[in-house]
């Protein structure tokens, strides 16, 4: 989880609900105009869904979260072609994470992966958001870090130039781009509706990224696991 956060958050550090039918105007703005009301509409997101991938030498990290100001999320994580997979749900102060084998042979090596496996049977880790072997994936779970780490800072004229309209997922959008040496990142911005921010492409180093923001102001999942389906972890230590 810190290798794909890090890598994201260095992409929009490097520069710095349903869309109604219609054009807004948008692409007819200035670019850093543009890219300004793209950050501006995710900082004043409730909730989203956050899906994000990185690609470097050792593989590619995914992250499908949804996830809310409260803290709330529920959502995966891949860790690479070894790391294995993670499903993760946390509501208030609670957290479950559900491992799959490959999480655990990577991350639990030997006798005692296999032995957590087989006394999980299944079932959901659960624990407190203050664990300390769960804090950072706890504070990853919260929309204003994801505010706070990508878009901090406001975007100026020098910072970005205008590109061409695309599709992201069906929606038509306008693409920004900002470049400092070798490193870019490319943002794109909702033409209808709403100028919601929709991706963000970019490198950094020999890491290229994407992340990709949807389902603005909707409900993150209720749901939790039932105490017949979790194992606290104070049980696994």
């Amino acid at each position: 989880m810190s290798r794909l956060v890090g890598v994201l958050a260095g992409i929009g550090a490097l520069l710095v609900g349903a869309a109604a039918p219609g054009g807004n105007g948008i692409e007819d703005e200035p670019a850093h105009v543009i890219a300004e009301k793209g950050r501006q509409s995710l900082l004043d997101a409730r909730s989203l869904r956050w899906e994000g991938q990185t690609r470097d030498a050792t593989g590619t990290y995914t992250v499908d979260l949804r996830l809310d100001r409260d803290g709330n999320c529920a959502g995966t994580v891949a860790l690479g072609p070894k790391g294995g997979r993670l499903e993760i749900v946390k509501r208030g102060q609670d957290v479950w994470m559900k491992p799959d084998a490959a999480f655990m042979k990577a991350h639990v090596p030997g006798p005692a992966g296999e032995e957590l496996l087989e006394l999980l049977d299944g079932r959901w880790m659960h624990g407190a958001a203050d664990d300390a072997s769960l804090r950072e994936l706890a504070a990853s779970c919260d929309v204003n870090h994801l505010q706070r780490e990508y878009m901090s800072e406001p975007f100026s004229a020098e910072d970005v130039e205008k590109g061409a309209k695309a599709l992201v997922e069906g929606t038509p959008a306008i693409t920004v781009t900002g470049r400092s040496g070798a490193d870019w990142a490319t943002f794109y911005v909702a033409t209808e509706g709403k100028p919601y921010l929709l991706r963000i492409q970019g490198q950094m180093g020999g890491t290229r990224g994407e992340a990709d923001f949807s389902d603005y102001d909707k409900p993150v999942p209720s749901k939790t696991p039932s105490a017949a389906e979790s194992l606290d972890l104070s049980k696994l230590r």
